[in-house]
């Protein structure tokens, strides 16, 4: 185990349990935040406060000087003020990054360097009539572009980057607290679609075990969950657990734009919706990396609603 760790968002889904993770482990952390006090009432005692943001490279820097290895999640600048700070840490700074991503579909090419690169590369088979035409163009969407650019900035550092690529997190689920207390019917533009989700532990464990190894792992890694669930699947367990009688809807898309306003704005409600239209086509495969990186399987779904059950009927303190 490195004797000295940075965890970015150290408060978050992850990064709070990746904190636990390696002090129990007997590493030293050092969490880049921008409450210290706030933080301080959230994290473990033991934890090293570097007050700052993460779009700050000076913050970002200073943060970083000293630390064997780092933890990294994309904040609104794509990973660029990391990639910066990384340029001249003193004394060297981290000699291995894990970084948060998730799997994001290649930016399509613009029909000129398209045509570009049949000159430059003659043997290149030209299109033809009987050659495969995808369903559907891919999407240009935000949240697929923040995570391409974000890989793309931390691999031109030079340093080892191990990318961790989850799949969506089973605490997502807590976007329906409002209708399990409430109704119990629960809105999904696409209920049949199955996705396996993960639980945010497992994210974090795998990242301290990377962490801790005696090299960077290969990457990038693919998580997820021990099983892919639809809407009616990860209903019909969430009802199970908390005893509320509880009931899917199918919305349109809008109607779910409308419903999501009060907690999501609406430029990043309708990307998530793109993320949706694009795993209909792209499932999300199901894979053995937790297994592989920690020794145990994936926990399953109802593993995670039966541990945030009380969230689902009562006012709680988030953990994670």
């Amino acid at each position: 185990m490195p004797r000295k760790v940075l965890v970015t968002g150290a408060t978050g889904t992850v990064g709070s349990h990746l904190v636990r993770r390696l002090l129990k482990d007997g590493a030293e952390v050092r969490a880049l935040v921008r409450e210290p006090e706030r933080a301080a009432a959230l994290l473990p005692a033991g934890v090293h406060l570097a007050p700052g943001d993460l779009t700050d490279p000076a913050a970002v820097r200073a943060a970083l000087v000293g630390v064997e290895r780092a933890f990294v999640l994309l904040a609104d600048d794509a990973g660029a003020a990391v990639a910066e700070a990384l340029r001249d840490v003193p004394g060297g700074g981290p000699e291995h990054l894990v970084l948060l991503s998730a799997a994001a579909p290649a930016a399509p090419a613009a029909p000129a360097a398209q045509a570009a690169e049949a000159q430059e590369d003659p043997t290149q088979d030209a299109p033809t009539q009987d050659a495969p035409v995808p369903d559907a163009p891919v999407p240009d969407n935000p949240l697929f572009r923040k995570h391409r650019q974000g890989e793309a900035a931390l691999a031109v550092t030079g340093r080892p980057v191990t990318v961790l690529r989850p799949g969506p997190f089973a605490s997502l689920t807590r976007q329906w607290i409002p209708a399990v207390r409430g109704a119990g019917v629960i809105g999904a533009v696409h209920p049949d679609l199955a996705l396996p989700v993960v639980d945010p532990r497992d994210i974090a464990d795998v990242a301290a075990a990377v962490l801790a190894g005696p090299a960077p792992a290969p990457g990038p890694l693919v998580l997820s969950g021990p099983q892919a669930l639809d809407t009616h699947g990860r209903v019909r367990i969430l009802a199970e657990v908390t005893g509320r009688p509880l009931t899917v809807r199918r919305l349109s898309a809008e109607a779910w734009v409308r419903l999501a306003g009060d907690r999501l704005p609406e430029a990043y409600a309708r990307a998530l919706l793109g993320v949706e239209e694009y795993l209909r086509r792209v499932p999300p495969p199901l894979t053995g990396t937790v297994q592989e990186y920690t020794g145990r399987p994936a926990r399953p779904f109802r593993a995670w609603v039966e541990d945030h059950a009380a969230e689902f009927l009562q006012t709680v303190s988030r953990t994670g």
